[in-house]
């Protein structure tokens, strides 16, 4: 489904969900705002952009039920880790991690680094999260993190210019 990323960009959904303030927990209760769920569906984006945004959104149902409908498409399958890591279920996101590579892994994790270094990167985060989520802290510092993630990971989705 073709996307006008300027239109996606100036959207309401996009714009409340980028001004976001403070960031997302680690692993949250709840979905954030419940009125974004049926706008998100309705975006005339692709699957992967709407499950992100329903990622940003806490709403793991979506998030999950999309990237889980293109199992094996490398950025669905990234989507699948983050969800999992968030649940929290560890181990579930580092089988994930282990499953997809793409491009965009360096930018997001290891700038100038290579795809291994940014896997490790991700494994090594889904353990800082567990730890922190254990001990109660520095949970400020890994909820930034985290939505540097996320937000790094929807505007490659948001701007690219072919299904991701």
């Amino acid at each position: 489904m073709p996307t006008n990323t300027s239109e996606l960009w100036s959207s309401s959904v996009v714009q409340t969900l980028f001004a976001r303030a403070p960031p997302a927990p680690l692993s949250p209760k709840a979905v954030w705002h419940q009125d974004l769920t049926a706008q998100i569906n309705e975006l005339p984006a692709n699957v992967n952009i709407r499950a992100v945004l329903h990622l940003l959104n806490d709403d793991f149902n979506g998030c999950h039920e999309l990237a889980q409908s293109q199992e094996g498409n490398p950025y669905s399958n990234h989507l699948h880790s983050i969800i999992h890591r968030r649940e929290p279920d560890y181990w579930n996101s580092k089988y994930w991690i282990a499953r997809f590579s793409h491009e965009h892994l360096p930018e997001i994790y290891s700038p100038g680094g290579t795809i291994s270094q940014a896997k490790e990167e991700m494994e090594k985060f889904v353990d800082d999260v567990q730890t922190v989520e254990a001990t109660g802290g520095g949970v400020a510092d890994q909820e930034k993190k985290q939505w540097e993630e996320m937000t790094k990971l929807a505007r490659i989705l948001i701007d690219s210019d072919r299904e991701l």
